[in-house]
């Protein structure tokens, strides 16, 4: 691959590895692997499982490729296929407690883990979808419209989820308090 062949905007790169060019899918994977893991991570809670979901949905994509539109963001696209793919992988999978990992330590280490723990057990009883979105714009940063165009869904609706969400955290916090 040359320097040029790099440059490719990712819908280039698209229809050139739906073209046959095994090249340019490599490089739509080196592209947005990280960004697949990160998106499967906020849901799945474990690096092995998003792992797996970034490579189920690279499977997925590069299967879909014909029905992939041009004018869509690849990344967005992908992200919704790799959320649906974390999704899946823990409908599959029998729960298990949110605060595994999670030990007592002494001193002044004690309140953090608690209140670590609290969060994350606070954090497990939300749907997965909602926790996605209030991840990525409460500790991402990322923009509502953002999110939700990445998610496939409006921002309106982006916005009364993250409310609705938080509104829900917080009264878990406090029964659990």
């Amino acid at each position: 691959m040359n320097p040029s062949e790099a440059a490719c905007s990712d819908s280039e790169l698209a229809r050139r590895a739906r073209g046959g060019e095994s090249w340019a899918f490599e490089q739509l994977v080196r592209r947005h692997a990280s960004m697949a893991i990160g998106a499967a991570m906020r849901i799945t809670r474990d690096s092995g499982l998003a792992e797996d979901a970034a490579q189920e949905a690279f499977w997925k994509a590069y299967r879909a490729l014909p029905s992939y539109r041009e004018e869509q963001n690849f990344g967005g696209w992908l992200r919704r296929i790799a959320v649906r793919c974390a999704l899946d992988i823990l409908r599959r999978r029998r729960p298990e407690s949110p605060l595994t990992g999670f030990e007592r330590a002494a001193g002044g280490e004690e309140r953090t883990i608690e209140t670590r723990s609290r969060l994350a057990h606070a954090l497990a009883r939300i749907g997965a979808l909602d926790r996605e979105i209030l991840l990525a714009v409460k500790a991402e940063g990322k923009p509502v419209a953002e999110v939700a165009a990445e998610l496939g869904i409006t921002a309106v609706s982006a916005r009364v989820r993250l409310h609705r969400t938080r509104m829900k955290l917080k009264k878990i916090l406090l029964e659990e308090s």
